[in-house]
């Protein structure tokens, strides 16, 4: 009886060490800095300023450092995201598309922000400055038209595929359009009368997207600009991952966000760039019919 005692011991002691390698290994040993790609929608300083208390709470709740990494275009942190560059990021629904595309697969969705009514779309909307003689579609024939950015869902893609879908080709309706390098950009243009039009997105009531956003930091008086244009309701920005991460990693991530909202309802808002009622789970499958819209784009494109 001793020795076999003995034997499960001696074999306990040798076994402990790895029994504990196991039980404590963690995610935040191969990933001490996680990295969010942040697009600049905003201007740079207003980005950092919205994104940093987030990233100052996430160190806090998951113990190890967020990183913010700007980006001037969504191209630029749709590659990073499938390079593996940075570990999350928010991405529109045609810029998380051409991820999903490009890389075959291998970027996951997490989370999606859900309106104070909990709806979980926006609109693309034309706007124009609201003292202009522009009241429809119609009266902007051979005027000037801003895009945000080619990866942008509400700031080019959606509209440019209902546009033709409607028997509109933008380049020969309009008499000039251009790319403005931003939401922002684009609703600045329209009011300072360098633009007579530029799409960009908001959701109901403008509880989220660039009208919110900047009407929140005093640089737009919702008065002054008119919509003339709405497209149907589009899914709204998602937080995505690189397939390849640590499952544990993964649903810790899930977990923060999905909980933000109660406990700092601030900090959801923030990450939701508007007014939100809380994270959900978001799905691939949400976001099928843009995937769709941004295959039939580049296929047009390959044809032409």
């Amino acid at each position: 009886m001793y020795r076999t005692t003995l034997k499960c011991v001696i074999a306990s002691a040798l076994l402990s060490p790895l029994a504990m390698t196991v039980a404590y290994a963690d995610w935040r040993d191969d990933y001490p800095v996680v990295t969010i790609g942040a697009t600049t929608v905003e201007n740079q300083a207003a980005t950092i300023d919205r994104f940093q208390p987030l990233a100052d709470y996430f160190e806090e709740q998951l113990g190890v450092k967020m990183k913010i990494q700007q980006a001037n275009d969504y191209a630029a942190v749709v590659q990073a995201l499938t390079a593996g560059h940075i570990h999350l990021a928010r991405l529109g629904g045609s810029s998380y598309a051409a991820g999903w595309i490009d890389s075959e697969g291998e970027i996951e969705p997490l989370v999606v922000p859900a309106e104070l009514d909990g709806e979980l779309g926006y609109h693309s909307v034309l706007i124009v400055r609201s003292d202009s003689d522009y009241e429809s579609l119609d009266d902007l024939q051979g005027k000037s038209l801003a895009w945000a950015d080619p990866n942008s869902t509400s700031g080019y893609l959606v509209p440019m595929v209902s546009l033709r879908e409607s028997g509109i080709e933008p380049n020969e309706f309009f008499g000039n359009t251009v790319f403005s390098g931003g939401h922002e950009q684009s609703v600045i243009g329209v009011l300072n009368g360098s633009l007579d039009s530029a799409f960009t997105w908001t959701s109901k009531g403008d509880n989220t997207g660039q009208l919110r956003m900047m009407m929140d930091r005093g640089m737009l008086d919702r008065d002054d600009i008119r919509v003339i244009w709405e497209s149907p309701l589009i899914p709204n920005p998602l937080y995505a991952v690189p397939g390849d991460l640590p499952e544990e990693m993964k649903q810790e991530i899930t977990d923060f966000f999905l909980s933000l909202h109660e406990e700092r309802p601030d900090l959801a808002d923030a990450a939701a760039s508007g007014r939100t009622s809380g994270f959900v789970l978001a799905t691939h499958e949400m976001y099928q019919p843009v995937l769709s819209a941004v295959q039939e784009l580049r296929d047009s494109r390959r044809e032409r």
